[in-house]
């Protein structure tokens, strides 16, 4: 009797067991496979699955109340294989986000079989989160898109889906997906820029001419994008901005433009321009079609500038090349965090900045704080005045002019991540979800 009651007790016990899990699996089940998650129940937001959402797919909704801090995710473990890249891409619909770089992103990270995170092979240290990057709107719906590496050791992925710390918002997900793809492959740029300063010339044309020979070279040298100084087209020549200055595109744009198409690259410098009854100093970029991509005005004015009645400009564009995203700014722009911050939050990758001078500790912030590669070509050698070279994302200045009428090149790979000292992981990744909010015109 004593025996056939143990024999009872135990299998209650696995039946209570088996009970359990299948009520965690149905849970799962009931939400299409993912489940919510908080740090701390008190801070929990309120979840809701719908088989069919807003955009005609199964999606999932997250719900902030009057509290503040709230935070929560829908969760799902996905199993992986160590060593392989995953794509990771998702939508969202947001109501009430002031913030939306910061309050509601994607995270994804990895665990062993032991469900401790990993170490990262290629850096010694734990394997961070990784952030899909927002890409774009389609219909409305956010898009989050990219692709991550799964260390060696890994065995699970978890994907997390997040509204955080905006009182009475809402977000609903949908067309979530997890799939192995190929590594990314190199996306190999030729980075140029110049330490010239025309002299001789009497029109702003005879100063465009001068830049031939360093755009035969880049082009001979298969440079991408090469970089000329601010001011070019009025430098020593007796021009000033009111009489130097010319309508975009006019006369040294045609030019330049023959150039870049000439040499098959890129061309960015900074002329005087003239609008009606304004003028502003601009930054140029043209591409290897010889048309004009498009333009930057100078927001930042060094005192010269206004008191010549140079109007400052007011927006920070960003320019598609064959090679990524390519935003402009000119001298005085840089001893404002400001304006390569609005440059970078609209998506640059590499800043092309001509330049007269300022401190080189200042474009060695710009870079680090924004991630973005720093081109600067300016008229100077001194070592404590700003240098013409290559500026990487942990700050540090390559192929540097070592003297006057100088081309530097320097090679980059914007598709491989740089992973910062100790335990920040890969920065760039991480900038958009965590700095503070700050609202940019586009």
């Amino acid at each position: 009797m004593s025996r056939s009651r143990n024999w009872i007790l135990v299998i209650h016990s696995c039946m209570c067991l088996i009970c359990f899990d299948l009520a965690d699996a149905s849970s799962a089940h009931q939400n299409g496979g993912w489940e919510p998650y908080s740090p701390r129940e008190e801070i929990s937001p309120s979840f809701k699955y719908l088989k069919i959402g807003q955009g005609g797919n199964e999606s999932w909704l997250i719900n902030q109340g009057d509290q503040v801090g709230q935070i929560g995710a829908w969760s799902r473990n996905f199993e992986v294989k160590g060593g392989n890249y995953y794509r990771i891409s998702a939508l969202c619909l947001e109501r009430g986000i002031s913030n939306p770089r910061a309050n509601r992103y994607v995270e994804v990270f990895f665990e062993d079989d032991d469900q401790k995170m990993v170490i990262d092979q290629r850096t010694g240290n734990y394997n961070r989160p990784f952030y899909p990057w927002e890409t774009g709107k389609e219909n409305g719906w956010a898009k989050f898109e990219g692709t991550v590496y799964a260390p060696i050791k890994a065995k699970t992925a978890i994907v997390r889906l997040f509204l955080r710390w905006e009182p009475n918002s809402k977000v609903e997900w949908s067309q979530v997906q997890f799939e192995k793809v190929d590594k990314p492959k190199p996306r190999k740029v030729r980075l140029a820029a110049t330490n010239f300063r025309p002299s001789g010339g009497n029109t702003t044309i005879d100063n465009c001419r001068m830049l031939e020979p360093f755009a035969k070279e880049a082009g001979g040298k298969k440079v991408d994008l090469l970089v000329f100084g601010e001011c070019i087209s009025t430098m020593r020549n007796g021009l000033d901005a009111e009489t130097g200055a010319e309508e975009i595109p006019g006369t040294c744009i045609k030019y330049l433009g023959k150039l870049a198409k000439k040499n098959d690259l890129y061309l960015v410098t900074s002329l005087f321009e003239r609008d009606g009854e304004e003028i502003y100093n601009t930054a140029v970029i043209l591409g290897p079609d010889g048309k004009l991509i498009g333009k930057y005005r100078k927001l930042c004015l060094a005192r010269d500038e206004y008191r010549e009645g140079i109007t400052p400009g007011k927006q920070f564009p960003v320019f598609n090349t064959r090679f990524g995203k390519v935003g402009l700014m000119i001298c005085f722009d840089v001893h404002m965090p400001e304006v390569a911050r609005g440059i970078a939050a609209n998506g640059a990758e590499i800043i092309a900045m001509p330049i007269m001078g300022g401190h080189p500790i200042l474009a060695k912030a710009r870079a680090i704080e924004n991630q973005v590669y720093l081109v600067t070509s300016t008229y100077n050698l001194n070592d404590d005045w700003m240098q013409t070279g290559i500026w990487d994302r942990s700050g540090e200045l390559h192929a540097r002019a070592s003297k006057l009428n100088q081309l530097v090149i320097h090679e980059i790979d914007l598709a491989e991540p740089f992973f910062w000292r100790g335990n920040i992981g890969n920065f760039q990744n991480r900038l958009r979800h965590e700095r503070p909010p700050f609202n940019l015109p586009k």
